[in-house]
């Protein structure tokens, strides 16, 4: 067995070790650790990979582990007494004195007593005149302070100057943002159309439906920009067919309906039913008088009541012809002193009211669900800085292409004619030139531009067309309901 004072100074010697290794060691990981961060750094100005901040945290985070794990291996790992010994035999330049008398005290050199005894007496003389302080001096290694500074003036460089990046990071971080609002609001608007009444099962699967694929979209991997756009646009498109463009007329004519009915007490709560948008109560209304009331009129009230049913009926009659036949018939049957026949027709014209309500109801919720997913598009492209279905590109493509400028109604000339080539099927370029009178080509002759310089299409020709376009646009596509008046009156304007 080992001396018990000699493994005292063994260990003790060892403490010491371990902190002049840790002087100048930890310094050349936490170089290295530095040096990781100078290659982050780089890496993050060619690359939108981290904001300022954010890798400031990492290079320190990176520093701190390269000083940790050296400190572990320093500190952890295990070293034997006999290992101890060949180490401080060198370094004390003990002619292997320690070796001898740990390999002596372990068994491991077979020796007499007596040498073994002679033998250790020496060697504790020998190491009690040693100088751990002059063998194992406490100081690190310039060599590890020199890297550490050059790391540290190489980061502080690379943060001083500004990084290119960091807009970009900054529109991604906006746009991951979005994304993340959009989400929200989708999850609230999936949630109003489960509770929400009147809708029938088909369409209420088919709004479900395309919310949850959007909702799923989104939130795969939280979707980028250009996904969520794309997303956003598929979810548009399937809820499309569900728009009703009748619904919008109805309301109008309902609206219109309820400024006549307003000026009779006996149907001034059926008026305020419909200027609120209670379709519901307003054919309730309808009904109590056909049930309960209609029996009470003097025959002034009912010549009264069939004046104001008739005039709703004209309302609407080219938007909700069934409603409006139920409504003509009751002020008819009103007239006629057909009681029986009134409150019958009124019956039928309150369930048709509760039809057309429900169903401008339903389309409402349905222009909700729209205008969502529309308004998160843009919101989305507007930070990101896109422009969903490629609107923005196009509208670059024709500025930049020659032709005539787009206010083909004004007296603004044209732009010089645009005359692309024909690519042939050797790949060579072929001018397109002009016809004869029997249709024969003649040579490589350019088209002449317009000798005026102006508009060669008359106005009242061209409007038609684009009138029409916006309507079918109207009729055919998703535009908001406000929206839509908008366009109307725009094109109205324009009309010669």
């Amino acid at each position: 067995m080992v001396d018990r004072r000699l493994r005292h100074i063994l260990r003790r010697w060892g403490i010491r070790l371990r902190i002049v290794e840790s002087l100048i060691w930890v310094p050349w990981g936490v170089s290295g650790g530095l040096a990781f961060g100078v290659a982050l750094a780089l890496a993050a100005r060619w690359r939108p990979l981290l904001a300022t901040p954010r890798l400031a945290t990492w290079v320190g985070l990176l520093a701190l582990a390269g000083g940790l794990i050296t400190l572990g291996v320093i500190w952890l790992r295990a070293r034997s007494l006999h290992r101890l010994a060949r180490v401080f035999d060198r370094r004390f330049l003990l002619s292997e004195r320690l070796v001898t008398a740990v390999e002596i005290g372990e068994n491991r050199l077979a020796a007499t007593p007596d040498i073994a005894a002679a033998q250790l007496t020496d060697t504790l003389g020998v190491v009690s005149e040693a100088s751990p302080r002059s063998r194992l001096p406490l100081r690190g290694s310039r060599g590890a302070l020199a890297a550490l500074t050059v790391a540290a003036v190489a980061l502080s460089f690379l943060f001083w100057l500004p990084n290119p990046q960091e807009d970009v990071l900054r529109r991604q971080a906006a746009a991951r943002e979005a994304v993340e609002e959009q989400l929200e609001a989708l999850e609230a608007m999936r949630e109003q159309v489960a509770q929400a009444e009147g809708l029938s099962d088909a369409e209420r699967e088919a709004l479900l439906r395309a919310l949850d694929e959007a909702l799923a979209a989104l939130d795969e991997g939280r979707a980028t920009p250009e996904e969520a756009i794309a997303a956003l646009s598929e979810a548009e498109q399937a809820l499309a067919p569900l728009q009703d463009p009748g619904a919008e007329a109805v309301e109008s004519g309902l609206e219109r309906a309820a400024e006549g009915l307003a000026d009779s007490d006996l149907t001034e709560e059926i008026a305020e039913a419909l200027a609120a948008g209670d379709y519901q109560a307003a054919a309730e209304a309808l009904a109590e008088i056909a049930e309960t009331e209609a029996e009470d009129l003097s025959e002034e009230e009912a010549r009264e009541l069939a004046r104001e049913l008739a005039e709703a009926a004209d309302a609407l009659a080219e938007v909700d012809p069934e409603l409006a036949e139920a409504l003509a018939e009751a002020a008819e049957a009103f007239d006629l002193g057909d009681l029986e026949e009134a409150r019958e027709a009124m019956q039928a014209a309150a369930e048709e009211l509760a039809e057309a309500g429900e169903a401008i109801d339903q389309q409402a919720l349905v222009e909700e669900v729209l205008a969502e997913l529309q308004e998160g598009r843009g919101e989305v492209a507007e930070v990101a800085g896109t422009v969903a279905g490629g609107s923005n590109a196009v509208g670059v493509g024709q500025q930049d292409q020659p032709g005539h400028h787009e206010d083909a109604g004004s007296a603004d000339p044209y732009d010089p004619e645009y005359d692309p080539d024909r690519i042939d099927e050797d790949g060579a370029g072929v001018n397109v030139g002009r016809d004869d009178d029997e249709g024969v080509p003649v040579g490589n002759v350019a088209l002449p531009a317009p000798q005026d310089g102006r508009s060669i299409v008359p106005y009242q020709e061209v409007y038609p067309n684009y009138a029409g376009e916006a309507g079918a646009a109207l009729e055919g596509s998703y535009i908001p309901l406000g929206m839509k008046q908008i366009v109307r009156e725009y094109f109205g304007r324009l009309e010669p």
